[in-house]
């Protein structure tokens, strides 16, 4: 069996986000992909390769099919999908990879978890910049970006999602608002 890239790069997601940087191991995904361990290093040459894959993987999956023209829409989809991510995994991929991933030895990953958050605001500020100007768009995109991976703490401590509901709440009522001035 030979494992497309694209499923390299989901089962490294998932590896990731469960076992974080440190935990996941490149034998770990060769046995999930069905792939030997030296045929895996000839895709990716070490594990710090994946992360700028799993991370595109994961933003680009954020803003794939948006309604056009409605911009209060498909910002508040975007955050509705970030949400329910964080509720369904309780746990951002992008944070564990950060944690484990961000230091001097690692500095491709480095790069690419900051690339990931900046990515992640920029996209969602792009989408409401034309309604309430750049500036605004972009605090309004960080804001609403914190108060979700904020909300996952209560999601995993206490297995309670409805910070997480608020949170997208405040985030696409705080944009309405901004609208209507």
């Amino acid at each position: 069996m030979k494992a497309s890239l694209g499923t390299i790069v989901r089962e490294a997601r998932e590896l990731f986000r469960h076992h974080g940087y440190d935990g996941a191991s490149m034998q770990d995904l060769a046995t999930k992909v069905g792939l030997k361990k030296a045929s895996l290093y000839t895709r990716f040459p070490t594990k710090e390769a994946l992360v700028p894959e799993v991370l595109t993987l994961t933003n680009d999956e954020l803003f794939v099919d948006l309604p056009a023209g409605d911009p209060l829409a498909a910002y508040a989809l975007v955050l509705e999908r970030i949400a329910r991510g964080l509720s369904e995994q309780t746990r951002c991929v992008g944070l564990h990879l950060a944690y484990g991933a961000s230091g001097p030895d690692t500095p491709e990953a480095a790069l690419a978890v900051r690339g990931f958050f900046t990515g992640q605001r920029e996209r969602l500020a792009a989408l409401i910049a034309p309604s309430v100007g750049e500036t605004r768009a972009r605090e309004l995109a960080g804001d609403a970006i914190a108060r979700l991976e904020g909300a996952t703490v209560w999601t995993v401590i206490e297995g309670d999602a409805a910070p997480m509901g608020r949170a997208l709440r405040l985030s696409v009522e705080e944009l309405a608002s901004t609208l209507r001035r």
